[in-house]
């Protein structure tokens, strides 16, 4: 068989949810009057995404836009990965419609002007870029874990619906005055294992999480590394120390919060570990980390 005919032709691959936002359709508009002959795909639902990215592969289309939260851009790029050959990977563009937006906010993309972020996504030169795996499955942005996921994947539906964000806050509270700390072992490539005790932890590809915080402030998402910053339980018995590191991560002198730049490394815990995966929740008591390298060819 012959090589698939490509498609300049820019595909925006929009979350059903935002296909309806005055917003998203003023974007698209404004982007198609400068010429721009852009096509909008919207998948149903969540599992539907993997089949219409297959399509457009199939199709020969070079440039898809995903269009969404970081959940969107973690399906769209996780697609483009198992279906596209490497060296034939359709370049990646980003509109970001999500609440935090954290991994568009850490690439500097212009999340307050989606005209601009859409022209940018569907004309815009590709970069090289980093994914990150954990047991297989892949993340684009943060991986965090501990007390903070733990709260996210607890609180429940009915109580997110009615108070938004003040229910993690409130969750939160109740929840620490019972939080116990994951102990465990960090095994690092040629180092001896490093036993501790850990109450939060993040593993960036990119810098931010939770809506902005600095998780990962040395991150870069194509050094083929992955960072992990891991919050000892001294955040209980000795929060004011500990606060003081987490303004200073990176400080060598750190002895309660752990910052540690490696393409892999594995995490062995006591008790199953609560782990938010660029918003899908996963709980597991092993943590295998790897970078995938320059998998992917990004807008930003």
């Amino acid at each position: 068989m012959g090589k698939r005919k490509r498609k300049q032709q820019p595909v925006l691959v929009l979350h059903r949810k935002s296909a309806n936002r005055p917003e998203v359709k003023a974007a698209v508009k404004a982007v198609r009057s400068r010429g721009i002959d852009l096509k909008v795909r919207i998948p149903w639902n969540k599992k539907d995404k993997p089949r219409v990215v297959r399509e457009l592969i199939a199709a020969g289309h070079q440039r898809l836009i995903a269009g969404g939260g970081d959940g969107t851009l973690n399906a769209i790029a996780d697609a483009l990965v198992r279906h596209a050959e490497h060296d034939e990977c359709p370049t990646m563009g980003i509109l970001p419609l999500g609440t935090a937006n954290d991994l568009a906010h850490g690439l500097g993309l212009p999340c307050e002007d989606l005209d601009s972020c859409l022209y940018l996504a569907a004309t815009g030169d590709a970069k090289p870029m980093d994914l990150g795996i954990m047991n297989g499955r892949h993340f684009i942005n943060v991986a965090s874990g501990g007390f903070g996921a733990q709260v996210t994947a607890t609180t429940p539906q009915d109580v997110k619906r009615h108070l938004g964000g003040a229910a993690y806050t409130l969750n939160g509270l109740i929840k620490i005055w019972e939080m116990k700390p994951y102990r465990g072992s960090l095994h690092l490539p040629g180092q001896a294992p490093i036993e501790g005790s850990m109450v939060l932890m993040a593993v960036g590809n990119n810098r931010l999480a939770g809506g902005g915080f600095e998780v990962a402030p040395a991150a870069d998402p194509a050094d083929g590394l992955l960072d992990l910053m891991i919050l000892t339980d001294s955040v209980i018995t000795e929060p004011g120390p500990t606060l003081a590191e987490l303004k200073d991560p990176l400080n060598p002198a750190n002895t309660r919060l752990r910052y540690v730049q490696a393409p892999a490394f594995r995490i062995e815990a006591e008790t199953p570990v609560h782990i938010n995966l660029d918003g899908e929740p996963v709980v597991s008591k092993e943590l295998n980390f790897s970078v995938l390298e320059h998998a992917l060819n990004v807008v930003y």
